[in-house]
């Protein structure tokens, strides 16, 4: 086999494997707590026609973030008859993703064996694979911090603005999941002032 398919068969081994530790027994090792259960009422009156504004409350300062975790949610929400496993296998899915998006990086920055490597790293880490199976508003976060920085670099090196674009669309998607992606902003921010 050449390099190339070398790597493409290694890649699918550690996807296979971010599936299996995220998925497997999912139904019986998620969390559902207090946010968990506030998030699942929230998009059952969305799914009920009772459209919102607001997201969930900030747990540092007296304010809300923006409502787009609750419409991720709600498709999963009603195809698993409102069982909180749906929303669960959602953020699973998006951490699977991000697995592959790691390996994409990693590749371009560096070189496809650092890409490897790092998307094994990320498949394998206990707390990813803890929070990778759960609905929580952050849990979500690392794939579109990922993908931000990922459309930024091609769109500066393309010369793209579509894809700089993007990169801005999935960096509001981030801040409305969390607050502290607001750091990211300012890290993409002067990447692009300064590269470009």
């Amino acid at each position: 086999m050449t390099s190339k398919k070398i790597t493409l068969v290694a890649l699918a081994v550690v996807i296979i494997l971010a599936a299996f530790l995220r998925l497997y027994r999912i139904a019986d090792y998620l969390n559902f707590l207090g946010d968990e259960g506030r998030d699942v009422m929230a998009v059952r009156n969305i799914l009920h026609g009772d459209l919102t504004f607001l997201g969930p409350r900030s747990s540092a300062g007296d304010f809300y973030l923006g409502p787009i975790y609750y419409y991720f949610m709600a498709p999963f929400l009603f195809l698993s008859n409102y069982h909180p496993v749906g929303p669960a296998i959602m953020v699973a899915l998006f951490s699977i993703a991000t697995v592959y998006l790691i390996y994409r990086t990693g590749k371009e920055f560096f070189s496809p064996k650092a890409g490897l490597i790092a998307a094994l790293l990320y498949t394998i880490s206990p707390l990813v694979i803890i929070h990778s199976r759960s609905s929580w508003n952050p849990n979500v976060m690392p794939f579109f911090s990922v993908a931000a920085v990922y459309s930024a670099y091609k769109g500066i090196e393309q010369r793209n603005y579509y894809l700089l674009g993007l990169s801005g669309v999935l960096l509001g998607i981030a801040m409305q999941l969390h607050y502290l992606t607001i750091f990211l902003g300012g890290i993409l921010f002067f990447y692009i002032l300064l590269v470009e």
